[in-house]
Parts: C-alpha cells; sequence; structure tokens
C-alpha cells in the first residue's frame, strides 16, 4: 500500500487528502479509483467528526476494503474540517457559501483523482455516506464522468422532509413520556412548517424561531446550505442517472439517522440503473456491528467491528465493476 498526502484547489479552497493506491499501481497498470464522500457537518477524511469525542473512521474502513479489492481512492478533509479547516473564510463567512461549495469541492476531487498516472480515467466511481451520497447524485447530475456510484446509509429524500420528519417523532417521543406538554409541541411544528416554507420559497430563516429548532441548525446563517441541499430531490436525481449505471445502496434496519422505506423508494427510482441493494439488520449509520443493542449515536465512536452485512455485499458490488 501506498497512501500519500495530497491537495487539490477549488475557486479559493485548498482541500487537504489522502490518495492511497494499492500495490502495483504504475502509468504502467492503471487501476479503478473511488472518490470517497464524507457525510454532514465538520465530517474528515476518515469519517470523524469534530462534534463528537473519538474515531469513528467510516472512510479509512472504505480506504481499506477498496485497496484490498485493487481500487484506488481520494478522500479528503471537507471544508470545515482537519487540516482544510476553513480554508481563507471566516467562521461567519460559510453560511453565505452554500451547499453548491460541497459539491464543487467534490468535482474538483473527482478530477484530480481521474487524472492521476496510476488511475485508469474510464473506471473513476463515487463513493458517498450519509449526506455525502447526496454529493455523489450531484456530481452525476452534473455530467461528471463517474462510471459508478455508492450511496451508503444515503439522505433519500428531500432534506427538509426528512428534518421535518425527524422532529416530528422527537416530538412526540417526549409529550409521550409527559416531558413536553402537547401545546407547546404543536408551536413548534407550527414553527417548523413556517421555517421549511420559508426556506423553500426565498432561502431565508427567520432569528426568533423557538431554540430547539435553532438546536436543530435552523439559523440565518444556514438559510442558504439549507436550501440549496433541500432543492437536490434524491429520488430525481437517481431517475437521471444513465441506464445501466452500476450503483449500489446500502440501509440498516439499526440506522437512527434515515428510514429504510425511503431508502426503498429511492431504489425504486434507481430501477432503470445496475443497482445492488445491500440491506442489513446490525449495523449503525456508520456501518460498525452493533448486535441486538439499539443505536444511539454514541455507539458511532465505540471500538466496534465493521458490519460484515456491509462488507460482504460492496465486496459483491466491488467484483462486479
Amino acid at each position: 500500500m501506498a497512501e500519500f498526502e495530497i491537495t487539490f484547489t477549488t475557486d479559493d479552497i485548498t482541500l487537504h487528502g489522502s490518495l492511497r493506491l494499492p500495490a502495483g499501481a504504475d502509468a504502467d497498470a492503471p487501476v479503478p479509483a473511488v472518490l470517497l464522500l464524507a457525510g454532514s457537518g465538520p465530517t474528515d477524511r476518515n469519517g470523524d467528526s469534530a462534534l463528537l469525542p473519538g474515531s469513528i473512521g467510516t472512510l479509512e474502513f472504505l480506504a481499506d476494503l477498496l485497496e484490498q479489492h485493487g481500487f484506488a481512492s481520494l478522500r479528503y478533509d471537507k471544508l470545515g474540517s482537519g487540516a482544510t479547516g476553513l480554508g481563507p473564510y471566516e467562521l461567519e463567512d460559510i453560511g453565505d457559501l452554500g451547499f453548491s461549495v460541497f459539491v464543487d469541492s467534490a468535482a474538483a476531487g473527482l478530477r484530480f483523482l481521474a487524472g492521476r498516472a496510476a488511475v485508469d480515467p474510464d473506471r473513476v466511481y463515487a463513493v458517498g455516506h450519509s449526506e455525502g451520497a447526496l454529493i455523489a447524485l450531484a456530481l452525476a447530475d452534473r455530467g461528471a464522468k463517474v462510471a459508478g456510484i455508492g450511496l451508503l446509509e444515503p439522505l433519500a429524500v428531500r432534506l427538509l422532509d426528512l428534518l421535518t420528519t425527524q422532529i416530528d417523532n422527537q416530538l412526540t417521543a417526549v409529550v409521550d413520556a409527559g416531558q413536553l406538554p402537547v401545546e407547546l409541541a404543536d408551536e413548534l411544528r407550527v414553527a417548523l412548517a413556517g421555517a421549511v416554507e420559508s426556506l423553500r420559497d426565498d432561502a431565508t430563516l427567520s432569528d426568533d424561531l423557538p431554540d430547539p429548532l435553532r438546536a436543530a441548525g435552523l439559523v440565518p446563517a444556514n438559510a442558504r446550505a439549507l436550501a440549496e441541499e433541500d432543492a437536490l430531490d434524491p429520488r430525481e436525481l437517481a431517475r437521471r442517472l444513465p441506464a445501466g449505471l452500476p450503483v449500489v445502496t446500502s440501509c440498516s434496519a439499526k440506522d437512527i439517522q434515515l428510514i429504510n422505506s425511503d431508502v426503498d423508494a429511492l431504489d425504486a427510482a434507481l430501477a432503470h440503473t445496475a443497482l445492488t441493494p445491500v440491506r442489513m439488520t446490525t449495523a449503525n449509520h456508520v456501518l460498525k456491528e452493533i448486535g441486538d443493542a439499539p443505536s444511539t449515536g454514541a455507539d458511532y465512536i465505540e471500538p466496534l467491528p465493521w458490519s460484515t452485512e456491509f462488507t460482504t455485499g460492496f465486496e459483491a458490488w466491488l467484483r462486479n465493476l
């Protein structure tokens, strides 16, 4: 194995990452390659989050799997994480960049990867985890040259629809537990509906939303990014993929950040592709094995084994590429 610290640029941003090459890869024997795309928040090249006090490692795990099957890979610290940090920006400037900055960064990473002498430019794939799956779909929709895509634990509905469902379920749970009066829960639901309408109408948010909604990220500084991401409907993007394109999706019954029926609907939109669906029963959102235990999110940073259900399905997809 050879792994190199690299940089590539998009606009004024220099992104830092790791290029992994399997043994024997060179200009005389170019290999297929995968661009790995991280999920939401300050998530770095390894899949670790600055919001959690420990190692997650999902993208590094995927790089290991890919190397074992003869694939090169590129993973990088997205804007706001790792060595990339905030780039040339101040923290208060980030909200003005919108979600497109992450798609632009991925497009630059894809070009960088395809341009390596040891990589076969006709066999470059994009594999995204969680929100990264939406970026992979957006890349393909832009016309980027990808030989296939991976959508792992993907955002499978519009972002604000998922956020609405998650918050509604949380409110129902705390009301049922006697921790919140039903009247206050209904007020929060009304405020949330108004916030979604405002984002979809003109990409703005009020600065006086209730604290629980602000804690969920519904603040004016995030408005542009939320609106741009919500405008990308994963199922519509999936329907526009080329017929016969190799695609893999994964979801688990233990994943607390998605709804399996949503991924089933995404799969239906992918019926015209060469789809490999991977369905798991005991993996959490970051692809770790948790067995019979419920996932709470705290398990993301525990030193657990990787899901064999995922590994088996993903490796089967790789062998058919």
